[in-house]
C-alpha cells in the first residue's frame, strides 16, 4: 500500500496566479509533492487547471487535483526541496 507523504500543517498566506487573475489564499498543509489551499474564492479554480503560486520569494507551479468548497488540493510540477519547504514554512522541517 502506498504511504502518503508527511504533511506539515501551516497557515502561510500566498498569492495564486491563474489565467483568469490573481487572488490570495492560505496553505493549510504542505508536503514536497503538494499542498492544501484554504480560502479559495468560489469557482476560482478547476480540477486539472495549472496555476502559479508566490510564497516567500518562491514561485511554484502546480496542478489543481481536487476542489471542494473553499479548499483545494495541489500537486506541484516538481517536488519541493527541503530548502523550499524551510523558506515557505520557516524553521519546520520534514523528517
Amino acid at each position: 500500500m502506498l504511504q502518503r507523504a508527511a504533511r506539515l500543517p501551516s497557515r502561510v498566506l500566498i498569492q495564486v496566479r491563474t489565467t483568469d487573475g490573481v487572488f490570495d489564499a492560505t496553505i493549510g498543509n504542505l508536503s514536497p509533492g503538494g499542498a492544501r489551499l484554504l480560502g479559495v474564492p468560489d469557482h476560482a479554480l478547476k480540477v486539472g487547471e495549472r496555476i502559479d503560486i508566490q510564497a516567500f520569494g518562491r514561485q511554484l507551479q502546480a496542478e489543481v487535483r481536487w476542489n471542494f468548497d473553499d479548499t483545494c488540493g495541489l500537486l506541484f510540477s516538481s517536488p519541493l526541496s527541503q530548502t523550499d519547504i524551510v523558506a515557505i514554512l520557516g524553521s519546520r522541517t520534514i523528517h
